[in-house]
């Protein structure tokens, strides 16, 4: 039974390409000014370096275990704030990279999926090896938050909720502005169809190969549709996911009930 507000933080950031010391201190200074209530900060896919495709020899070298300094300072953020943070960072399994989220939790409990859906279009999969797994839905704070990264928001199948297992649905990304008439309509759509919230971080910007990123195109939907939280001013944005407005939605107009049965394979 969901039980109280979740207040999340996007941070939309203008990520400084392959410099990863300088964008985990960005990310210290913008917690630094997030509400002090923040249950649950999302950041954009890749957060700490950029989507290095075109630089792979430079893509190998940045990549990190789960145990690197990434994950170090975001389990201490996480620690110090008492907050969940999720993204997606540029992961090394056995010498294969992987492009792989995250969803680090106060306590240190920690979950990860590698993206399954490359970007073919960008030659993603030349550099990165796809996920095996179905994106996980992790419990934190009475809500179930199922988590995908940026290109499996286009695959309907692989996000759909299945009698309510989740409640939000948190996609990280690098979306450009070319195509962010897309990504918003895709949002809107994922939280009609499933009837939850989702939350969508893109990063901002223009990275060295001038692909330009839609400042403001970070939004939350609620379950009607209804974009109730967009950048204004700051790229820190706040929002509180109402639970019982959620259940009292999916009770009224329980669409859920008559979904098709299906199995991932």
């Amino acid at each position: 039974m969901l039980s109280r507000n979740l207040k999340v933080t996007l941070i939309e950031e203008d990520i400084v390409w392959g410099d990863k010391e300088a964008n985990l201190a960005q990310l210290q200074q913008r917690m630094q000014n997030m509400a002090d209530d923040t249950d649950l900060v999302v950041l954009p896919e890749q957060f700490s370096t950029g989507i290095l495709t075109s630089e792979p020899e430079r893509a190998a070298q940045l990549a990190e275990r789960n145990t690197g300094d990434t994950m170090r300072l975001l389990h201490k953020l996480a620690q110090e704030y008492r907050v969940a943070i999720c993204g997606s960072f540029l992961a090394c399994t056995a010498a294969q990279l992987y492009n792989r989220a995250f969803f680090i939790e106060p306590n240190g409990e920690e979950t990860f999926y590698d993206k399954k859906h490359l970007f073919t279009f960008g030659n993603e999969q030349l550099v990165f090896n796809a996920g095996r797994t179905q994106a996980p839905i992790v419990r934190f704070r009475g809500f179930n938050i199922k988590l995908v990264v940026c290109y499996d928001l286009r695959f309907p199948v692989f996000c759909r909720n299945v009698n309510n297992n989740y409640d939000i649905l948190v996609v990280v990304a690098g979306w450009p502005r070319a195509r962010e008439y897309a990504w918003r309509q895709l949002l809107i759509a994922r939280a009609l169809e499933n009837e939850c919230y989702v939350i969508g971080v893109n990063r901002s910007g223009t990275d060295p190969k001038g692909v330009e990123y839609g400042e403001g195109s970070s939004i939350v939907v609620d379950f009607k549709g209804k974009v109730i939280a967009q950048r204004m001013t700051s790229p820190i944005i706040t929002a509180e996911l109402n639970p019982a407005l959620l259940a009292q939605f999916r009770e009224k107009f329980p669409a859920w009930r008559d979904a098709d049965e299906f199995r991932l394979l």
